[in-house]
């Protein structure tokens, strides 16, 4: 799986109303960032490179889906 692969994915889940997508603060010592929900699994996918993409992806999915 591509990286531009996983930024469609990424993008196609903040598109969809059954998912929760809120962007995420980033803290660091210096400074907090707000970044998007796209911009914030594709660091967490940068400094995990051992983590299966699409099996994060799939995984992912399932825990943001809107219940009733």
């Amino acid at each position: 799986m591509t990286a531009d692969d996983i930024k469609q994915a990424l993008a196609e889940m903040e598109r969809d109303d059954n998912l929760i997508t809120k962007p995420n603060y980033l803290r660091t010592l210096m400074d907090v960032r707000l970044l998007s929900f796209e911009e914030w699994h594709l660091a967490y996918l940068a400094l995990h490179p051992k983590v299966n993409a699409e099996n994060y992806l799939t995984n992912l999915r399932v825990m943001i889906k809107a219940r009733p």
